[in-house]
């Protein structure tokens, strides 16, 4: 490994060595570790950084000095055992991720995406969330060390182009409902996390329960995603017993082109990211979703998302009961397939 600069052949091997122990002095010699820490703070390679952290120091202030962008202190996290930020220990910045798969030989990382509805104060129907148990699950998300992530970087991850924090989750709001925005929002928020929100144009503003173009443009500037789910939220797997094939391809091509066209030029945006109604989907509604321009779709199928996962079949997780056992038991992070 070539450090840059010139630095003494103890030094070099003494940083090989930390690294090879992950940042973890049990099994390393204290005649290295002592020559090392005698040194400056900073051991870099075309790979990684060994930097000794010191009082004040956060991980998102390391990965915005170090890798151009606070958000990606998730990096310098997974890299390090939870107790190495600590003032004098050495920590590593991974300046590269080669394993963009999540792969390792226990098995391979997969992205729960979760899937409500609507929110209330209190519930009658199964599709609602009531408000206290939404923020129980998202304060339990953050306490736990979960990253939810947006669908750009699920597509990247997709496509292998990026790796992923090792517990990273999806969160998403179907139909267009406004409790979305005045109960799930303001939860959200104080977590620090956003969502995507799939809403199908025919439902936006028609009452006071329907979420506003307004609304969705202040959520959209707070870093929500909005995506499309159809014109008028029908079932678009199957054919109606008053249609032809014709008229079946013609209300198939509506739902899925037109809703995109709608909110492309609500929101100024170009939406990449659809919701089949109801979930349900054929070999049709597919391809018209793929030729529509979209890059990737959901369905409410359960189950985790690997990067080899097809795009327009992704999975997700209705959260319909209220229990933390069974929200906790569909953010499963990682499928255990070990290789050896």
């Amino acid at each position: 490994m070539a450090l840059a600069g010139s630095r003494p052949r103890h030094v070099v091997i003494g940083f090989c060595m930390l690294v090879i122990c992950g940042v973890a002095f049990t099994g390393c010699s204290g005649s290295k570790i002592n020559a090392l820490l005698a040194q400056p703070d900073i051991y870099r390679s075309k790979e990684q950084i060994l930097y000794r952290f010191k009082a004040g120091d956060t991980p998102a202030m390391l990965a915005k000095k170090y890798l151009g962008d606070a958000r990606l202190a998730w990096m310098v996290e997974d890299a390090n055992p939870k107790n190495a930020f600590v003032p004098g220990r050495l920590v590593v910045i991974p300046l590269v991720i080669p394993n963009r798969g999540g792969i390792t030989a226990q098995g391979y990382q997969t992205v729960p995406i979760l899937c409500y509805h609507r929110f209330s104060r209190s519930c009658g129907s199964v599709l609602c969330m009531p408000a206290a148990v939404f923020e129980r699950q998202i304060r339990y998300l953050k306490d736990n060390g979960y990253r939810v992530i947006g669908p750009e970087a699920l597509e990247a991850f997709l496509e292998y182009r990026k790796a992923l924090p090792k517990k990273a989750v999806m969160i998403t709001v179907d139909d267009g409902y406004r409790s979305a925005y005045n109960i799930a929002y303001p939860i959200l928020k104080k977590y620090g996390f956003t969502a995507t929100l799939f809403i199908y144009i025919n439902y936006v503003g028609v009452s006071r329960q329907a979420i506003t173009w307004d609304e969705l443009r202040e959520l959209k500037r707070a870093g929500f995603t909005i995506g499309a789910h159809s014109v008028a939220h029908s079932d678009l797997s199957k054919q109606k017993k008053d249609e032809d094939h014709q008229a079946y391809m013609a209300r198939l091509k509506k739902e899925i082109f037109q809703c995109k066209r709608v909110i492309d030029h609500k929101l100024h945006q170009d939406t990449f990211i659809y919701a089949y109604p109801f979930g349900r989907e054929n070999r049709e509604v597919v391809a018209l979703t793929r030729q529509a321009g979209y890059k990737i779709a959901v369905t409410v199928d359960r189950g985790g998302n690997p990067f080899f996962a097809d795009p327009y079949l992704l999975r997700r997780d209705q959260i319909l009961k209220r229990d933390m056992k069974h929200f906790i038991s569909r953010l499963k992070t990682f499928k255990y397939y070990p290789l050896k």
